[in-house]
């Protein structure tokens, strides 16, 4: 966890990389890259089994889809909105893969293929996420509108795998306060995911 000195320097890095600071970008990048992966490494070892997917990989698009050429311009309040943009373009780089994934799948970009080629390529069968961890991630959009702040406890918990005591440190609340917000949410979650199940 960004702690201390280093959090009022993550603060002013991010007011100057979200007006697309090249130097402030590269910095803030750097700081925050060790805990972003880290967030990453949790997100795809839930998926080990159905997806190749490597954390790098999740990091780089991450960027890109924050800081990419073309993205606007991006204004964060505090460090607790940067992390929870961090996390859900995070959840929304994941979705959009497992929905593209599964797209191609089912046939989506159908071309013709002699047997010869494939041949190889049948013995490593990609699959997406599971169909749960996409209802999950599609229902904390919805839990986020009813209720921003469980929600932010929720992708920090349930996408970036950190504990309660680390959620309670970077979003500056009690501990006490994160495990009423997880409660909450996953309460939430259950009956949003069993009614669209």
């Amino acid at each position: 966890m960004i702690g201390g000195d280093s959090a009022q320097e993550l603060t002013r890095l991010m007011n100057h990389a979200g007006a697309r600071e090249p130097a402030a970008v590269e910095d803030l990048w750097r700081q925050i890259y060790d805990e972003v992966h880290a967030m990453a490494r949790q997100a795809c070892s839930e998926e080990r089994s159905r997806t190749h997917l490597q954390p790098t990989l999740v990091v780089n698009e991450l960027f890109l889809k924050m800081f990419g050429e073309g993205v606007a311009h991006a204004t964060w309040d505090d460090r607790r909105h940067f992390w929870g943009s961090v996390g859900r373009a995070m959840g929304q780089y994941l979705i959009d893969r497992a929905r593209s994934e599964k797209r191609i799948c089912r046939g989506g970009e159908w071309q013709r293929v002699t047997l010869e080629v494939a041949v190889g390529e049948l013995q490593d069968p990609t699959c997406a996420l599971s169909p749960m961890a996409i209802r999950a991630i599609e229902a904390l959009d919805l839990l986020e509108k009813d209720s921003p702040e469980c929600a932010q406890v929720a992708r920090l918990r349930f996408l970036s795998g950190l504990s309660i005591d680390q959620t309670a440190v970077l979003l500056e609340i009690a501990p006490r306060t994160v495990s009423k917000r997880w409660n909450f949410a996953r309460a939430w979650l259950r009956r949003a995911i069993s009614a669209n199940a």
